[in-house]
């Protein structure tokens, strides 16, 4: 980045980016949650998962509000990472399925269970997947472009880009506490959501553009939608999905008997490893160039 865009954030007072900081994350949950509420008063689209509707919405808001903000404030798009997405985008939706399916299949080949696929209610394979795309754009906008376009830009400009990277991670990681329970679960939760915001953020930095992090964060939220891809333990009541494999048992790696296969240490070595594959093929570049 040029130094005049770098200084158009430094030149913001800190309290005045605190501050902007705070209001963009209170729009974040507004947009996340305000969507669904509305839309479970007004909309009944049968062709929609009914926690999907919102997701028609709320996508749009998010991306009126957080492109608008820009301009209103005076900073380029390009020093938030906000930029035309090119054609490294597809690599990165590749990069995405990869990732995912080793997480699939390496749970699969680690645990014995039942495998079932459900392609025949073409339906049901539409609503679902269409529904599943929808939620997985809408956390995957809305979350990028406030903790890797404009939080990992402010942070960085201001304090560093290793520390930028790293807050920003953490502070993702906490905020997605609670969303399972269960004895030591929670915690691991935290662990593989900061360690999957450090990978949004390792490529946002290094590839200077956001939509490369909301094309990975998309594809990893559609697929694991609890009615696209399901590994469960066989005793819990799953809701109907298009790939459902039930375990038996599962050892540490795959959570044991305390975390299910898509939230256990296994997840968490892949997107560690993944993390750091990232930051050293891109380290080597930066020495050769």
């Amino acid at each position: 980045m040029s130094p005049d865009r770098n200084s158009t954030v430094e030149a913001i007072e800190e309290w005045k980016v605190a501050t902007l900081s705070l209001i963009l994350l209170a729009v974040m949950f507004t947009v996340l949650i305000g969507p669904h509420i509305v839309a479970s008063s007004v909309l009944s689209i049968p062709w929609l998962l009914s926690e999907a509707e919102g997701a028609l919405i709320g996508i749009p808001v998010a991306l009126a509000v957080y492109l608008i903000v820009p301009r209103l404030v005076g900073i380029p798009y390009e020093t938030l990472f906000i930029t035309v997405p090119s054609w490294s985008i597809v690599r990165w939706a590749g990069i995405a399925v990869a990732l995912v399916a080793v997480v699939t299949v390496g749970s699969v080949a680690g645990l014995s269970g039942t495998l079932e696929v459900h392609v025949g209610d073409r339906r049901f394979l539409s609503r679902v997947l269409l529904s599943a795309v929808l939620l997985g754009l809408l956390a995957a906008i809305t979350e990028e472009l406030v903790f890797r376009g404009y939080l990992l830009s402010f942070i960085g400009h201001n304090w560093g880009w290793p520390a930028a990277i790293v807050l920003t991670s953490v502070l993702f990681g906490l905020l997605h506490n609670g969303k399972v329970t269960g004895t030591g679960a929670s915690e691991l939760y935290i662990l593989v959501a900061t360690s999957a915001g450090l990978l949004y953020a390792l490529v946002t930095y290094y590839t200077e553009n956001v939509w490369n992090a909301v094309v990975l964060h998309a594809v990893w939220n559609t697929t694991f939608h609890v009615q696209v891809v399901s590994i469960n333990p066989a005793e819990t009541q799953s809701e109907r999905a298009i790939v459902s494999y039930q375990y038996t048992e599962a050892d540490f790696l795959f959570g044991g008997n305390w975390a299910t296969a898509t939230v256990s240490p296994f997840v968490l070595l892949v997107l560690v490893v993944a993390s750091t594959t990232v930051l050293l093929i891109y380290q080597l570049n930066s020495t050769y160039q």
